[in-house]
């Protein structure tokens, strides 16, 4: 018994030794150079808030980035407090869930 398990400890090393090699050395000679994002979005026929946030990814995409960060957030939590109102109208309690381990 003492000889088995030395022996799938061997094993386990061995693979755990070996099988990374094996992926890493299949990968090839690299990736190519990837190209710069100087995509624009053509402005024409565009208007109200499609405009704006098209000017703005055009001009800065670190704001956009943000300004999308903080649309989708206020979002989120504006579903959240209109699922809350409708759950109470309904007459169901919502209230935080206690996680017990």
């Amino acid at each position: 018994m003492k000889r088995l398990r030395y022996f799938r400890i061997f094993l386990i090393i061995f693979f755990l030794q070996i099988i990374p090699g094996i992926v890493l050395a299949s990968s090839g000679e690299g990736l190519d150079i990837p190209e710069a994002l100087d995509k624009k979005v053509p402005l024409e026929g565009l208007s109200g808030a499609q405009l704006f946030f098209s000017k703005i990814y055009n001009e800065n995409l670190w704001l956009y980035a943000g300004l999308c960060v903080v649309l989708m957030a206020a979002v989120g939590g504006l579903i959240a407090v209109s699922t809350d109102v409708i759950l109470k109208a309904l007459g169901l309690e919502v209230e935080k869930i206690e996680h017990k381990e």
